[in-house]
C-alpha cells in the first residue's frame, strides 16, 4: 500500500512527486531524456561490455578510486559517483581523456576506456535519489495506488469534496486527465487543478484579497499584484483598482483558496488512509 501522509502533504501545501525529473549538474541534457539526471536515462549497454569495463577498471582504476568508485582519500582519488567527468561523459570520450591526463598516464584503446566508463555508468544509475549511494533506496519500484473501493470513493467524495466540487463540473473527465493514477492522487490530495498556475506570495501575488486603507475603508477583489510599493486590485466587475504602498499601509490580505482544502484533508484523514485510497479509485472512473 502507498502511504501519502496526508497530513504531511498539507503542511508541504503538496504532495511529494514519486520520482525525480531534474537538469543535471552543467545543465547535460543530450545523455538521455530531457530533464532527467543522466545515470538514470543514460541507455544501457550489453552485459558482456559492463564485465569487461569492471574487469578494467578493478585492474587500472581501483587502487586509487576504490572498487566501489568513492575513491581512496590516502591516495587522492576522487569519488567517481559524482564526478562531473563521469556523469558529463557519453561514451567514453570525457573518461578516455581523463586517462591520458592521468599521472601516470594509462593508454587504453578507446574500446576500452569507453568499457570502463560503461561500467562506471552502470553503477551510477543504481544510486538512490538525491545522489545517495548505490544500494541504499531500491530502484525500479512500481507504485499501485487503484486499491481503494471507487463505491465508497463515490460516497466519501459526497460528504467530503461535493461541497466545492462536482464530476460534472470541474472534475469532469478528470479519471481521463492523468495517465499515471499516482498523478491523480498527487493532484486531488494537494488541491491543484493539474493545469499550474501561480503561487502565492508577495511579489506576484494572486488570488481574493481584502485591502485595507488608511482610513479603514476596505477593498475586496482579486489581488493581481501586491509588493511593497504597490497592489493591484481587480474587482469582480473588472475594473482595476491600484494603490500605492508605504511602510506597510494600506495592509493587504490574501486568502488561501486552498483553506477549506486542507481542511477537508485533515479531518479525511486515517491511519490506513482509506478515504484517500477510495476517493482516487471513484474520480479515476470518471472519464
Amino acid at each position: 500500500m502507498l502511504r501519502t501522509g496526508l497530513r504531511c502533504a498539507v503542511l508541504a501545501a503538496g504532495v511529494v512527486a514519486l520520482s525525480i525529473a531534474q537538469e543535471a549538474p552543467g545543465g547535460l541534457g543530450g545523455a538521455g531524456r530531457r530533464g532527467g539526471f543522466p545515470q538514470y536515462t543514460r541507455p544501457k549497454t550489453s552485459q558482456d561490455v559492463l564485465a569487461r569495463g569492471k574487469a578494467l577498471y578493478e585492474t587500472n582504476c581501483a587502487s586509487c578510486h576504490a572498487a566501489d568508485l568513492r575513491g581512496v582519500l590516502a591516495k587522492n582519488g576522487p569519488n567517481l559517483l559524482r564526478s562531473e567527468t563521469t556523469m558529463r561523459d557519453q561514451s567514453g570520450e570525457r573518461v578516455a581523456a581523463s586517462l591520458s591526463a592521468h599521472n601516470p598516464v594509462i593508454n587504453l584503446p578507446h574500446t576500452d576506456s569507453a568499457a570502463i566508463a560503461e561500467y562506471i555508468h552502470s553503477v551510477q544509475a543504481t544510486m538512490g535519489g538525491q545522489g545517495s549511494p548505490p544500494g541504499r533506496n531500491p530502484v525500479g519500484l512500481t507504485y499501485n495506488v487503484l486499491i481503494g473501493d471507487p463505491k465508497a470513493g463515490e460516497v466519501a467524495f459526497a460528504r467530503l469534496c461535493s461541497g466545492c466540487h462536482s464530476v460534472t463540473g470541474d472534475l469532469k473527465g478528470i479519471g481521463s486527465r492523468f495517465e499515471d493514477p499516482k498523478d491523480l492522487q498527487n493532484t486531488w490530495v494537494a488541491g491543484r487543478s493539474g493545469g499550474g498556475g501561480r503561487g502565492f506570495g508577495r511579489g506576484g501575488a494572486t488570488g481574493p484579497g481584502t485591502v485595507t486603507l488608511a482610513n479603514g475603508q476596505t477593498v475586496e477583489g482579486r489581488i493581481t499584484r501586491f509588493d511593497d510599493f504597490m497592489v493591484v486590485v481587480t474587482m469582480p466587475d473588472g475594473a482595476r483598482k491600484s494603490f500605492t504602498r508605504d511602510n506597510g499601509v494600506p495592509k493587504v490580505e490574501i486568502k488561501d483558496p486552498q483553506e477549506a482544502h486542507k481542511k477537508m484533508v485533515l479531518v479525511m484523514d486515517d491511519p490506513a488512509d482509506k478515504n484517500m485510497h477510495d476517493i482516487t479509485a471513484y474520480l479515476a472512473t470518471i472519464k
